[in-house]
């Protein structure tokens, strides 16, 4: 019997220490099922994440890199382009070239430009896509990986998105114009509005938490944090200035400018109100079909006198004009009594109205304005086995070309006349995707850069144009031009690599 007990007892101990050590083993699995799950959820953590619209999306680890030094986060353009329905191309617009240094993105209404080490934007909207407005940011543009990288500044001017990094769920938010578009209309109508602006220019407000919205016909302003007024719902039209972030405003068919704080910067008793630039904070006004030009005040630089205002971009498409009313930002082209003269950004007149026209072109009505007289253009003779193009500007020596009767010849930014109105044609060539200047006269072409040079004619301007010989950088023979090009840019494409391999002193991935 003692046996026997002694036995079931024996057997108990082991039952007793299998269940234990199954315990044991059980509570081992669960703490290291439950590590393993921490360990993936810290990892998770400190992966970057990208929402888009409210949506989750897949990105790489290229997406973001971090400068080491000043912690400034750098996205990648091509990528957010992908992620926001734009379309990104290498080169400068309609420069048709694979300069990896230059790029610009595009959707169905909006342009922007954008340059290595540059923190400049050029912008144009589909309503104008000949003239660009200048876009100067508090970021950069850089290279990595033979990619370009830009800040979040840049980011969300060139793209229309707002943008934010949460640091502590390493999340990326983007939200595009439309999304915001069409979340901030139902709010509107929820806080007793019609609607909103439906202009994809005035829009673009929301990017700054304002929204034009409509009540009976009429528009105002709101913050769309909390909807509380900012401009009253009074005016028949409000249009948005992204550049200066102000508002031309209409009302019984007078034009002003307001602020987006709702002050009057312009009165509204003009027929007509423009941006001439953003930088120069300079506005052309119209009145009595007479055109003028205003500061950001509203003091009058250039009384409202003049018939005509601007080149006509349409009659001189290969010309490199960015602003067609406020050439090499500093020269303002005017018309009065039939002739044309030019004024500078304080109002002074720099050219005299004596010229019929500025620009050279094959035309059938002499008058080349802003595009408020009809202008039939036609091409220019081939000269060769290549064409040549209308010209109304120089840039290597900011000339700009003008017109006395059938004879042309070169004015400068500051209203120096460079050459005399002496000859019959004045023309570019595109060669090599580079434009060659020539003089014609009595049947008889020069080249531009050499007649300078024969005729011992100096076409510098202190502090803005240096073409001495001393200074071959600054030539514009297409010789020269063509060789710095080149080496410019494939001196920064061969040392994207070199970059690369010690990218640890200048970027990092975020992981």
């Amino acid at each position: 019997m003692e046996l026997m007990s002694n036995e079931k007892q024996e057997k108990e101990n082991n039952s007793r220490k299998i269940v234990i050590i199954c315990l044991i083993a059980t509570i081992a699995l669960i703490l290291l099922i439950g590590g393993a799950i921490l360990v993936l959820q810290l990892v998770e953590n400190n992966k970057l994440k990208l929402k888009v619209d409210g949506k989750k999306e897949t990105i790489s680890d290229e997406f973001i890199v971090v400068d080491s030094e000043t912690q400034t986060i750098y996205y990648n353009i091509r990528q957010v382009a992908n992620f926001v329905n734009y379309n990104f191309f290498n080169g400068e617009y309609k420069q048709y070239s694979e300069d990896r240094t230059k790029c610009y993105v595009e959707c169905k209404d909006e342009l922007a430009m954008l340059e290595l080490n540059s923190n400049v934007i050029y912008k144009n909207n589909a309503a104008d896509k000949l003239n660009f407005d200048k876009y100067i940011t508090n970021g950069n543009v850089k290279i990595y990986n033979n990619a370009l990288y830009a800040t979040s500044n840049i980011i969300q001017i060139s793209f229309n998105v707002r943008l934010n990094y949460i640091e502590n769920t390493k999340t990326i938010i983007i939200e595009t114009l439309p999304y915001l578009v069409d979340y901030y209309r139902e709010v509107a109508t929820n806080y007793g509005y019609t609607g909103i602006a439906e202009d994809f220019i005035t829009q673009k407000t929301i990017a700054k938490n304002l929204l034009v919205v409509k009540k009976d016909e009429k528009y105002g302003v709101v913050n769309t944090k909390d909807f509380s007024e900012v401009i009253g719902t009074k005016y028949d039209k409000l249009v948005y200035i992204e550049n200066t972030n102000e508002f031309i405003a209409t009302n019984e068919k007078m034009t002003g400018i307001l602020s987006t704080n709702g002050e009057t910067n312009i009165d509204l008793r003009y027929q007509e109100v423009g941006l001439i630039d953003g930088q120069a904070r300079l506005y052309y006004v119209k009145n009595n079909n007479l055109f003028g030009v205003l500061n950001q005040n509203g003091r009058v630089i250039v009384y409202s006198e003049y018939e005509n205002i601007g080149i006509d971009r349409n009659i001189f498409p290969l010309d490199d004009i960015k602003n067609n009313l406020f050439l090499y930002e500093n020269c303002i082209p005017l018309k009065k009594d039939g002739k044309w003269g030019m004024a500078d950004k304080n109002g002074d007149i720099i050219l005299n109205f004596e010229y019929d026209q500025l620009g050279y072109a094959e035309i059938s009505n002499t008058s080349l304005g802003n595009g408020n007289n009809q202008t039939n253009v036609t091409s220019l003779q081939p000269s060769g086995d290549k064409n040549t193009n209308n010209v109304v500007v120089i840039p290597a020596i900011e000339g700009i070309v003008i017109g006395k009767g059938n004879l042309y010849g070169i004015a400068n930014s500051i209203g120096r006349i460079v050459i005399p109105c002496e000859f019959n044609k004045i023309y570019s060539v595109t060669n090599e995707g580079e434009e060659e200047y020539y003089l014609e006269k009595d049947g008889r072409v020069r080249e531009l850069t050499r007649y300078l040079e024969e005729n011992k004619i100096n076409a510098n301007i202190p502090g803005r144009v240096d073409i001495t010989n001393n200074n071959p950088t600054n030539t514009f023979t297409n010789q020269m031009t063509n060789q710095t090009n080149s080496n410019t840019t494939n001196q920064i494409n061969n040392n994207a690599n070199h970059e690369n391999t010690n990218i640890d002193n200048e970027l990092v991935f975020i992981m």
